[in-house]
């Protein structure tokens, strides 16, 4: 036994000379042997260093980094102004990542406080918010109550034409002191906290800005605001349209550290452009209007992941209950809901990536019971209630053809207004030049004057000679309605096929939902129009001037229930969201008693009211898709839940990591 390592150690280590020569003592064999059994000891080394560095420390993330989202979008200009927010979806995305609001929804989708500590209130008419003491703009001075104040009579000032002002009309605001702001409301709401959400603009930067200079200020284009990042620089295109912009660490942001140093927008004309800079690698992620199930079979590059997010919004066909045919008929829109495969359309055009809907109300995002009354996917009963209808094969016999018996004239809107300009086209495929750029709108403009006119002169001696006129009135009453009548006899037949029109955005997702349905209800004999419409004519003309048979469209729900404007009878005119013309003494009360109640009280009112509408049935509620947001796998710390709005994906985004490093288990 050794008494000590002094006696273990070698008094003298061979030379680098004999440790050369040491080799020479082994064979081929043996040298081959030795380097196996070396090269096996510095492998088992290094694997038992890199287990025990690997089960005693952990990855966390680490600052750098940047992260480069592509949109699908051509503009020069960007208004990056919470004030406009509805404005586009990359104005509001941006909106998201550079201002904060007062609080806001987490990803279970509870409001919690953000730049706000708290709010109180006693009988939900008056809100005393307290701010945070912590809270800075980006240039580095002081978020307050003034800032507040100044954010909300902005918006409720009509010259600003901010799209806030009708959620903000009755509320008025009060400053208490530096950091306490009061709301006053005309009347009890529960659901004000959602205006809560509030993105607060500095009043040092807008304060001596006029209504034009506000909406055309640079700081719309290189906002000061109070998110985790801020402007660093925008770049234009050769055809000066914006090609990027570019976001830097807030350094005054009041939460920890934002993880990535940049994170950057870039314009693509396009879809197909914007898929291809992703499979190059030229952007990180990317979001689409809808969806985007079927754009997502032209992503090949690797290592993405699809971040699915549930959101309060669907999709559904409306009725227009100012409308002749299927919308007078409540058993015709019975048989539309029955005849539906609304499982069907979210396997096809959704690809699963959605979820079918019963009711206009969401139940199971918002906690109250599934609706009682349902329209079940049953073509057997759609054609009972057809024929319950007075249709056979598509065709039902009419005892009282249509004949003209108002007076019409110039604005003069409604059904004999369409029946008029269906004649008018009849007439015109004998004479070209009646009713040239004839459409069926259902209200009476200058191009159906013209067009009845030229009738009035070309049969002046039967309208117009008999009272002493010698050139036309434009307007349909007495002998010109009476000839109306005579030619357009035939014309108005005795019979009437099953028709419905659908009109719905130029979207591939609406219009192939709409190509769906055609081709469902081909099945009972019921033919389809779809007429698609560019955003803005769906705004300008078929929403506002409520010109549609039915529309297949869109909607999305706020955090806090609230779905009066949608469904209450003194919101069915311009510019009210009513736009099916519903009306409904008892849902009027339903919704009223949503806004007045809370807690179990206010979901039974819900529950009620969704009962209400499906029982009059105003439309077919058809699916909820999925919001579902391709990024890169370097992308990490995307936390998936519910969102309120798509842009509520960058709630987050300080705590979203590139890099990582190792750190000592605890």
């Amino acid at each position: 036994m050794f008494n000590s390592l002094r006696d273990f150690w070698p008094k003298k280590w061979p030379s680098k000379k004999q440790w050369k020569r040491s080799l020479e003592v082994f064979n081929e064999k043996e040298k081959v042997a030795l380097l196996f059994f070396v090269s096996l000891a510095l492998v088992s080394v290094f694997y038992t260093g890199f287990a025990f560095y690997n089960t005693n420390t952990r990855s966390v993330p680490a600052f750098g980094g940047s992260y480069r989202e592509g949109v699908a979008d051509s503009v020069r200009w960007l208004t990056i102004n919470p004030l406009y927010a509805s404005q586009s979806d990359v104005e509001r995305d941006i909106i998201e990542v550079v201002f904060d609001e007062l609080f806001r929804y987490n990803k279970e989708g509870e409001l919690v406080p953000h730049l706000a500590k708290d709010y109180e209130t006693e009988d939900y008419r008056v809100f005393d918010v307290t701010l945070r003491e912590d809270i800075y703009w980006s240039d580095g001075e002081e978020i307050t109550a003034e800032d507040v104040v100044f954010t909300v009579e902005t918006i409720l000032n009509p010259d600003f034409q901010s799209t806030l002002r009708q959620q903000w009309s009755g509320v008025a605001p009060e400053k208490l002191s530096e950091r306490e702001v009061r709301f006053t409301l005309d009347s009890p709401s529960t659901v004000f906290p959602e205006n809560l959400t509030l993105k607060v603009i500095p009043e040092h930067i807008f304060k001596d800005s006029s209504p034009r200079d506000f909406r055309y200020s640079i700081y719309n284009m290189q906002p000061v605001g109070s998110g985790p990042y801020r402007f660093k620089d925008i770049r234009e295109s050769s055809e000066g349209k914006v090609a990027s912009l570019t976001l830097e660490r807030n350094p005054h942001y009041f939460r920890s550290t934002p993880f990535m140093d940049e994170v950057s927008f870039h314009f693509f004309k396009d879809e197909e452009d914007l898929l291809k800079a992703y499979n190059e690698g030229k952007i990180d992620g990317f979001s689409l209007s809808d969806n985007g199930a079927r754009e997502f079979a032209s992503i090949e590059r690797r290592g993405t992941n699809y971040h699915q997010f549930t959101l309060p919004r669907y999709f559904f066909l409306l009725f227009n209950f100012r409308r002749e045919g299927v919308s007078q008929e409540e058993a015709l829109r019975k048989a539309l809901n029955h005849a539906t495969d609304k499982e069907a359309l979210v396997e096809e055009v959704l690809k699963g990536k959605g979820e079918v809907i019963t009711s206009p109300l969401l139940p199971e995002f918002y906690g109250f019971d599934e609706p009682e009354t349902k329209y079940e996917y049953d073509p057997e009963k759609a054609k009972e209630l057809l024929r319950e209808a007075g249709f056979e094969n598509g065709v039902k016999e009419i005892e009282d053809p249509f004949s003209f018996t108002e007076d019409l004239k110039e604005d003069s809107q409604g059904e004999e207004v369409r029946k008029l300009q269906e004649c008018l086209i009849h007439l015109g495929e004998e004479d070209e030049d009646l009713y040239p750029e004839g459409e069926v709108t259902g209200f009476f403009d200058e191009e159906t004057k013209s067009a009845v006119n030229h009738f009035q002169e070309k049969y002046s001696e039967e309208i117009l000679a008999p009272h002493g006129f010698e050139s036309g009135t434009g307007m349909v009453a007495g002998s010109t309605r009476d000839k109306l009548n005579e030619l357009c006899e035939d014309f108005f037949e005795e019979t009437v096929s099953l028709e419905v029109s659908i009109t719905t955005l130029e979207d591939p997702m609406l219009l192939e939902t709409a190509k769906s349905l055609k081709e469902q209800w081909r099945k009972l004999d019921i033919e389809t129009k779809i007429e698609k419409k560019s955003l803005s004519d769906l705004r300008e003309r078929v929403i506002r001037l409520r010109d549609f048979d039915t529309l297949l469209f869109g909607t999305a729900l706020t955090g806090n229930l609230n779905p009066l404007p949608l469904w209450h009878s003194s919101k069915t005119d311009e510019p009210g969201l009513n736009i099916s013309g519903y009306e409904s003494e008892e849902a009027d009360e339903l919704l009223e008693a949503i806004i007045e109640k809370e807690g179990e009280e206010k979901k039974k009112a819900a529950h009620d009211l969704q009962e209400r509408i499906l029982k009059d049935v105003p439309g077919i509620f058809l699916y909820s898709p999925y919001l579902i947001y391709p990024v890169s796998d370097k992308v990490k710390g995307i936390e998936e839940g519910v969102l309120i709005n798509s842009s509520q994906r960058f709630t987050d985004i300080d705590r979203w990591y590139i890099n990582t490093r190792r750190v000592l288990r605890r």
